[in-house]
């Protein structure tokens, strides 16, 4: 038997009991102490049937009799409901006090340290790996590619030729890359002057430059005298000495020829940041560079092999141990550590909490009333009954017992007077 079932026995053996004892005074009724009982057991009986009659009426109609103002929480249901949601919404659960209690949370300092206490669950890094994997696979390279050679191409374009010029000239120049580009020049020009061939070349060249000579007279005599006592082998020797020699003097480091030869490349490198056909050639090159080069097939080879190679990694049972975790540690330390970020962040989960609640505040008052309206009359009657009949019973049986007692009070006062 159920605690309210066991009240409402109670309730009614009470009210029985008074019943029983009206009807079994009423024979002796006439004797002092039959008058003084009767009237004891009448007032219970008259207590008890009234607190039956009041607590029915809260419910239903006494008896199925529908006499006015009874049935009182059917009758009044959408009253009580709206009292109850205005009760729920204002007093218990009203914004000030949910906003209170939220206050009184430090939410991110929380959070924080239920993450960190988590670091090195299992669980967790199976499913910060299996994220990584998410991640990796949700990248569509067929989409990423042309954007990130549009990208590309577009930084390209905006380079400014003449700093570019400019910066492989210091480039060039810091290295001394200009002295070196000379001795190369020098070692090849030596090489092919260092040839017996060579040197036959420039001697049939130079005899040829003699036999032209347009000279007469003495100087005629002189010039047919000297091209009588060489060849070719002879003045290209000669000539194969002279280039030989100054080739040296060009190696020398310090050297006047060598330091006036390269203050002009030097100077004419200074001035190609100023060379407008220079520029207009660089500008056009750089619009042709990404079709010379294949950049969107390049570029998705190179997506493609570096996707390959993450996905591998984020295979490895070492990925998120020995990478991911460190990183999250430091990071969530960091955080902690900064006292004045903590409670920026601390107070930007309160503003998001606050706007959250002034904006469904309302849905508890909602939330509610559509559980009440779940109810139908019967089924909402039998739930209060079930919540609060049994102080509801007792207090027949309180009527029935006090209306003993009054009674016997009652009949004695009568006996008196």
């Amino acid at each position: 038997m159920t605690m309210k079932k066991e009240a409402k026995y109670i309730a009614t053996v009470s009210l029985g009991v008074m019943g029983a004892g009206f009807l079994a005074t009423l024979p002796v009724a006439s004797t002092v102490w039959g008058g003084f009982l009767q009237g004891g057991f009448e007032a219970g009986v008259v207590g008890g049937l009234a607190d039956w009659f009041a607590v029915s009426a809260l419910f239903r109609h006494p008896m199925g009799i529908p006499i006015p103002h009874t049935a009182l929480l059917p009758k009044n249901r959408e009253k009580i409901t709206r009292a109850l949601v205005s009760t729920v919404e204002n007093e218990l659960l009203s914004k000030e006090t949910i906003r209170a209690r939220l206050q009184q949370i430090r939410f991110l300092e929380k959070g924080l340290e239920l993450a960190e206490s988590h670091l090195d669950s299992e669980a967790l890094h199976k499913g910060l790996g299996a994220l990584a994997k998410q991640a990796l696979n949700a990248i569509d390279l067929e989409k990423l590619t042309p954007l990130l050679a549009e990208e590309i191409n577009k930084a390209l374009q905006d380079l400014d030729t003449s700093r570019l010029v400019r910066a492989l000239v210091d480039t060039v120049m810091d290295g001394g890359y200009e002295g070196k580009t000379f001795d190369f020049v020098l070692d090849k020009v030596e090489a092919w002057a260092f040839k017996a061939e060579t040197r036959d070349q420039l001697g049939a060249m130079a005899l040829k430059a003699f036999e032209g000579l347009q000279s007469n007279g003495f100087m005629a005599f002189a010039v047919n005298a000297f091209i009588g006592m060489v060849n070719e082998e002879k003045i290209g020797g000669i000539i194969q000495n002279f280039l030989l020699s100054y080739i040296e003097q060009m190696r020398m480091k310090q050297h006047p020829r060598r330091e006036a030869v390269l203050s002009f490349i030097r100077n004419e490198l200074n001035k190609l940041e100023r060379n407008p056909k220079l520029l207009a050639e660089l500008d056009a090159l750089k619009t042709k560079l990404p079709d010379m080069f294949d950049l969107d097939a390049k570029l998705s080879g190179m997506l493609i092999r570096l996707k390959a190679k993450a996905e591998d990694f984020v295979e490895r049972p070492d990925f998120v141990p020995v990478y991911v975790v460190p990183v999250i540690r430091n990071v969530l330390a960091s955080v902690k550590a900064n006292e004045a970020y903590l409670q920026r962040g601390e107070s930007w989960v309160q503003e998001q909490f606050a706007s959250y609640l002034e904006k469904n505040h309302s849905k508890i008052g909602q939330l509610v009333k559509e559980n009440l309206d779940k109810f139908d009359n019967e089924k909402l009657t039998q739930l209060m009954e079930d919540k609060i009949g049994k102080d509801l019973q007792w207090i027949r049986v309180n009527g029935a017992i006090c209306g003993f007692i009054i009674g016997l009070g009652l009949a004695g006062l009568k006996m008196l007077f």
